[in-house]
């Protein structure tokens, strides 16, 4: 009986490892650089995809608080981060279609 759960149990993981999704490098590609980060005043966002320039950058506090919104911020974006409370923030580039094109986080350390 031992022997069958064993075997069992390599035979659910080996069918588990069959369906991980194959990710290629490109998906990996981030098309925003974040400098400096972690950040004490500012932070420079920079969009380096050859697609047209986001249409929207929304950025979020840790706990999903919507901290600042921009329409159509360019391909390079300079943040003054006094408005900024210490902590992690999520930022998100989207299309006019409103699809997010790239994201990413930063720290602000005060």
């Amino acid at each position: 009986m031992k022997s069958t759960l064993t075997i069992f149990a390599l035979l659910f993981s080996l069918a588990s490892f069959s369906q991980v999704k194959r990710v290629t490098m490109s998906e990996h590609v981030k098309r925003t650089v974040i400098y400096p980060n972690p950040a004490r005043s500012f932070v420079q966002l920079q969009f380096k995809q050859q697609i047209p320039a986001p249409a929207l950058l929304v950025i979020y506090n840790f706990i999903g608080k919507k901290q600042l919104e921009l329409v159509n911020p360019g391909n390079n974006v300079y943040l003054d981060l006094a408005d900024f409370r210490r902590g992690l923030y999520i930022f998100q580039f989207k299309d006019k279609n409103g699809q997010i094109i790239d994201s990413g986080k930063f720290q602000v350390e005060k």
